[in-house]
């Protein structure tokens, strides 16, 4: 990993614990193409969290944007996740 995302995902591990208190609800935000492939893909990732999914397309429907409220124990299972789903092509991360 890059030094530039080292420092990212190590100021965002103290954001995270000054703004929750673990464990917690985390909602994570995505928007991806609207390709059955990536889509699964996404879902894929969040199907051990039991979590609730919201979903939202573009006007021309050629984006899908997801909204994922999972019950998390740590700032650090929240970046876990954030790492994992970023190997996804074309996500973007909001």
């Amino acid at each position: 990993m890059s030094k530039k995302a080292e420092s990212f995902y190590s100021n965002l591990k103290i954001k995270l614990n000054e703004i929750h208190n673990w464990p917690t609800k985390y909602v994570f935000k995505f928007i991806v193409l609207n390709n059955k492939d990536i889509i699964d893909e996404l879902n894929h990732e969040f199907l051990d969290l039991n979590s609730k999914i919201i979903k939202n397309y573009s006007s021309k429907k050629k984006y899908v944007s997801f909204t994922f409220i999972a019950k998390l124990d740590s700032a650090n299972d929240v970046i876990k996740k954030y790492k994992e789903v970023s190997k996804i092509d074309g996500i973007i991360s909001l």
